[in-house]
């Protein structure tokens, strides 16, 4: 599924279910940033990846949530340092807003509804470009 279509489903999915939001899971490395898993941060973002993390942080509809193995001080230090990029995540690896229900348990993988990963399939050097267009199609009620 491209992630434009991934939106495209979970905005409609809101919608139908009356939910007043999404949760947006968005990888570091090889999405946000380029790689540097050997040296010291550069802080490369992606094409359009801080301009589209920038439209998603100030979407009242959105919640971002940082998805990263790194360790605890690197984490605390990329949290810092996209925050000071204009780029806010809510959390990160985890979702606690969404709780277990009798169907559901989120115990061992939080809930998400849309997610940014080069894993995942997402190229983080042209699809920013498909999120930007993702939002535009679906403009929020409030920003």
């Amino acid at each position: 599924m491209s992630i434009s279509k991934a939106f495209e489903v979970a905005f409609n999915r809101m919608a139908d279910k009356g939910w007043d939001k999404i949760y947006v899971m968005v990888d570091i490395h090889d999405t946000i940033l380029r790689a540097c898993y050997e040296q010291d941060e550069t802080f490369d973002y992606l094409p359009l990846a801080r301009e589209a993390l920038r439209r998603l942080t100030r979407r009242d509809d959105i919640c971002l949530i940082l998805w990263t193995a790194c360790d605890r001080t690197k984490l605390d230090f990329y949290m810092r340092r996209f925050e000071h990029d204009g780029i806010h995540f809510e959390y990160a690896n985890c979702n606690p807003e969404v709780q277990n229900t009798h169907i559901s348990c989120f115990d061992d993988k939080f809930y998400f509804n849309v997610g940014i990963d080069d894993k995942f399939g997402f190229d983080g050097d042209t699809d920013w470009a498909e999120v930007l267009a993702a939002l535009d199609a679906h403009p929020a009620s409030r920003q």
